[in-house]
């Protein structure tokens, strides 16, 4: 375990996790507001084998597994990513199975996620790239204290499309 959250544990990811974690990618309706579509058994491997060199609060993205803590399952994962210019400066991205949308998950674990980066490293500033049709994501993160600062439109092709980007954004001071 790296941190937990009342339901959930964030550890890092092991083989095991690999069937779901493909799964919950190859859902379209999981992958809707995602980078990624099609998402292979290929790609879950290469994933899982690339976050066995990285190590949490370094500089890049590290990726969570998230265990449900009652009945032992993979339930999602969230991400920290340091940047590079600046190790002050983050940004938290998450994903949840299905069954787990609608059931306050996503903000338990954002206010998880950002109090372990905040104790756990010099991080002033954490912030989240949503897009803003994405209600539930949006809803999670002003729950769990991040402040919509920016909505960026037809800012990213995404998906044969222009989309808009909506910037939260929290503060250690916060």
């Amino acid at each position: 375990m790296i941190f937990e959250s009342q339901r959930l544990v964030a550890r890092r990811f092991t083989e095991g996790d690999l069937e779901a974690f493909v799964a919950m990618r190859a859902d379209p309706e999981v992958a809707r507001y995602q980078s990624w579509e099609n998402y292979t058994a290929e790609d879950g491997a290469k994933r899982y084998h690339d976050l066995q060199s990285r190590t949490p609060g370094a500089p890049g993205w590290f990726q969570f597994a998230l265990e449900n803590k009652e009945t032992g399952a993979f339930s999602g994962d969230c991400g920290l990513k340091i940047l590079e210019s600046d190790n002050r400066m983050a940004e938290i991205g998450y994903t949840f199975i299905r069954a787990h949308w609608n059931k306050g998950y996503a903000t338990e674990i954002i206010g998880a996620l950002t109090a372990y980066a905040f104790a756990s490293s010099p991080i002033h500033r954490i912030t989240a790239s949503a897009d803003p049709e994405n209600i539930g994501s949006c809803r999670a993160l002003e729950k769990a204290g991040y402040r919509r600062e920016a909505l960026f439109r037809q800012s990213i092709w995404f998906k044969g499309r222009w989309a808009d980007d909506a910037i939260y954004a929290r503060l250690r001071e916060d």
